[in-house]
């Protein structure tokens, strides 16, 4: 589960929130007026649900035999 900061304080302690992020590997949601503005993740955490570019020797090689 992420944590939660507002805007100002995510504008404050910006260096602290990198540390915990790339260090703990945690996830930051940023919110402004208790709305989800943003997320601040690790560039090493990988989504499950989503392909990376990096990732295409990974794929079947039938996917890119010509039919």
């Amino acid at each position: 589960m992420a944590k939660t900061v507002s805007a100002m304080e995510a504008r404050k302690s910006f260096g602290l929130l990198l540390n915990q992020v790339s260090l703990k590997n945690e996830d930051i949601l940023i919110e402004r007026s208790g709305k989800p503005l943003a997320r601040l993740v690790s560039v090493n955490a990988a989504e499950p649900d989503k392909l990376d570019f990096r990732d295409i020797g990974k794929l079947p090689s039938a996917i890119w035999e010509k039919r």
